[in-house]
């Protein structure tokens, strides 16, 4: 497809006057090129225009694609062709020129037959340049800041400020259950030997 814009780019840079692409119909799978229409481009006046419309061409699902200066460029779109027509052909241009870039048909039914559109690209938004904070440290510098070798990997973990019972409060009650349980029991065997 790239090879469609380039060889189109270069034809309407070189040639002075009119361009004619001629589009095909192609079933998948199938070698068979039906005509479809031709697309017609006059240079001097920027206009497009769709002529040649093949209204012989059974209803089917079908790839549509180009043939320029005998090169064949396959499948840019794929439809369902239904009479009558009622399709946009969008035209894409190059930003810098009216030079065709890109095509593509779909349906409209606001359209009477094969409608040329052209669309020249719109610029998008762009995210704006931020500075990243870049901070190198070597080995040596870690090394001599946090005085362990092992403690060079935890610079950002905050130390823990609790109290030994804070931290382990959990442990000491699961350990106070049990030695309740245990004394317990051991209390009530002791009355039942006596």
């Amino acid at each position: 497809m790239r090879a469609l814009y380039l060889l189109l780019l270069f034809s309407t840079a070189v040639f002075a006057g009119e361009i004619r692409v001629l589009l095909f119909a192609q079933k998948l799978g199938e070698q068979d090129k039906a005509p479809f229409a031709t697309l017609v481009y006059d240079q001097s006046s920027s206009q497009f225009e769709i002529v040649d419309v093949n209204e012989n061409l059974e209803e089917n699902s079908y790839c549509i694609g180009a043939e320029f200066d005998g090169n064949y460029y396959s499948c840019f779109s794929y439809i369902k062709v239904k009479y009558p027509l009622h399709y946009d052909l969008f035209i894409d241009t190059r930003h810098d020129s009216h030079l065709l870039y890109k095509l593509s048909l779909k349906p409209n039914l606001s359209a009477k037959g094969i409608n040329p559109v052209l669309r020249e690209p719109v610029a998008g938004p762009e995210a704006s340049a931020i500075k990243l904070k870049k901070v190198t440290k070597t080995y040596e510098d870690k090394k001599s800041k946090l005085g362990s070798p092992a403690a060079s990997f935890e610079e950002d973990i905050e130390p823990d400020e609790r109290t030994f019972v804070q931290k382990n409060w959990k442990y000491m009650l699961i350990g106070l259950v049990l030695y309740t349980v245990i004394s317990g029991n051991n209390g009530g065997s002791t009355a039942s030997q006596q």
